[in-house]
């Protein structure tokens, strides 16, 4: 897995641009959840603006390839994945 992060391929970026929008929805759920729970509203309204935000966690992998590694592979991957989840998301909607 180590190995992932450190090579310029389509695969790596697709594997990174799928996966991180989703442990950051389970994160960012989880957290509202727990705040939601204390404060006694209804989470149904806020999973629209979580899964945005989870979403909008692909811009910290897509500056980091592209910028900071100089990987073009990877970082194109991770920006078309993000397209593709914004496209969904706003399909949906």
């Amino acid at each position: 897995m180590g190995n992932l992060f450190k090579t310029d391929s389509h695969i790596a970026g697709s594997i990174i641009g799928l996966g991180l929008p989703v442990i950051a929805f389970m994160l960012l759920y989880g957290l509202t959840f727990l705040i939601c729970r204390i404060v006694s509203v209804d989470i149904s309204q806020y999973i629209s603006a979580i899964k945005l935000a989870s979403i909008a966690f692909n811009l910290w992998s897509l500056r980091f390839y592209l910028v900071t590694r100089k990987f073009e592979q990877t970082g194109r991957a991770v920006l078309l994945v993000t397209f593709i989840y914004i496209i969904v998301y706003f399909w949906l909607q």
